[in-house]
């Protein structure tokens, strides 16, 4: 069947020219270029015209839909693929990528952190195995575990097994765990040096193992797992993850640090403080760090260690905590600063841009108006880019960096669609961090010399 239809076609060199769209010896428009004819009818609504039902059209049509649908789901940042990067480390998003880059690296760092993890949670009995097939019961949900994996800023390759709580109900119960805030932290600080208490800081491993789960969940074993491999695994302790498991484990310490003589601060819930007659010892806790300044902080070490079990990492006198390094001046005064945790933003940067930031010297250019900005909008890769930048200097700020504060706050409204314009922006602000990251915070005590 020949096509009575033609087509206008304009050629590469400008020209146009009249072309049969089919022809029975398979030389027409349609015949040498399907994909582009297809497109047209569709732009133009041509498909149930006269002329235009050609063998093939429709599902070619159908067909390009579909290609150009993938085309853009391939084009979105994908998590379990994207690299992501900690203190200069690679680190995998799942146990598959976490063995490949042991092979790549030759070495068994990430695999040593899992099978370390996986001795922790037998440790604390917290699965119960049913084996192979085993059925917990019809009050059970089945839910998945996987892998978390992270480097410390002193090179130490982790791995924790974490829940996948969003496959489970939300509790009726109450389940928000409060944390100290900075500023409470940096009071503390204040107060010990005032008061001249040392100052410790501590790391509860595996916290939230020495409570237990009201919820009814279990899994199948992966294989992460070894010899237990697709077996049925009901938890018993709140693993983390699991919607319950901060709240489990914050009145869990909060029983203990009572039973020790500890009462929360009024002000500050967070801060548990303990009448010593002459002075007073406090702990502030987020999550399972905890900063204690007494004058004797080994006692209350011993008290956790021997008689409540914990498993403390990480002990003596404040080094590094939420972020920051502390250290004592020339002078003996207490200082802290993120040093580490800029290089890490550093690091981030090099992996993303390829190269090192140049050093500024102001996070805002000279009448800088981002508000006004008509650059090219980025895209998803470009969003996802500007958001980690400012999600990194927004902590960077809270950890004592509060000299960019203007500068970050200002570009932070423009995290939904942010420019070209913007990007550069938070990349001087990054800059200006990278030469200005020598500075500290210094915790004086004195009066100020006027």
């Amino acid at each position: 069947m020949q096509c009575s239809i033609n087509v206008l076609i304009e050629w590469e060199s400008g020209e146009t020219s009249w072309q049969l769209l089919h022809r029975q010896d398979k030389t027409g428009t349609y015949d040498c270029d399907p994909v582009t004819v297809a497109i047209y009818a569709r732009e133009n609504n041509l498909l149930d015209a006269k002329g235009w039902k050609l063998p093939g059209l429709k599902k070619l049509v159908k067909t390009q839909k579909r290609i150009l649908r993938h085309a853009k789901q391939a084009k979105l940042p994908s998590f379990h693929t994207k690299p992501i990067y900690m203190y200069g480390f690679k680190v995998p998003c799942n146990h598959e990528q976490a063995m490949a880059i042991d092979r790549r690296n030759g070495n068994t760092k990430f695999a040593d952190a899992e099978n370390a993890e996986i001795f922790m949670i037998d440790e604390f009995s917290t699965f119960k195995d049913l084996g192979f097939g085993g059925n917990p019961g019809p009050n059970y949900k089945k839910i998945r575990v996987h892998m978390v994996y992270a480097v410390k800023h002193d090179g130490r390759h982790k791995a924790r097994l974490v829940a996948g709580g969003h496959l489970t109900e939300t509790p009726i119960d109450f389940v928000y765990s409060s944390v100290v805030s900075l500023r409470g932290v940096q009071l503390l600080t204040f107060v010990a040096e005032l008061n001249d208490l040392e100052v410790w800081a501590t790391d509860i491993g595996d916290a939230y193992l020495k409570s237990y789960t009201q919820e009814k969940v279990y899994i199948i074993a992966g294989p992460e797992f070894v010899d237990r491999q697709g077996h049925t695994l009901v938890i018993r302790k709140a693993l983390y993850g699991l919607k319950s498991s901060g709240l489990c484990w914050h009145e869990h310490l909060s029983d203990v640090l009572r039973d020790t003589g500890f009462i929360p601060s009024k002000a500050e819930r967070d801060i548990w403080m303990h009448d010593c007659g002459d002075h007073y010892k406090y702990i502030a806790v987020y999550v399972d760090d905890l900063l204690i300044a007494s004058k004797d902080p080994s006692s209350i070490i011993k008290t956790l260690s021997k008689e409540h079990k914990f498993k403390l990492k990480g002990t003596g006198a404040v080094s590094f905590h939420l972020g920051c390094d502390w250290f004592h001046d020339d002078d003996g005064n207490l200082c802290y600063a993120p040093h580490q945790y800029i290089e890490k933003v550093m690091d981030n940067y090099l992996c993303l841009f390829g190269k090192r930031p140049h050093n500024a010297h102001s996070p805002i250019v000279q009448g800088n108006h981002p508000e006004l900005d008509t650059s090219e909008l980025l895209d998803n890769a470009g969003i996802q880019i500007y958001q980690s930048l400012i999600g990194s200097l927004q902590w960077a700020i809270q950890i004592g960096q509060f000299v960019i504060a203007t500068a970050v706050m200002t570009l932070s409204r423009f995290r939904a669609c942010p420019r070209q314009g913007h990007l550069d922006r938070i990349k001087l602000v990054v800059g200006y961090l990278s030469k200005f990251k020598h500075g500290v915070i210094c915790i004086r005590t004195d009066k100020p010399d006027y």
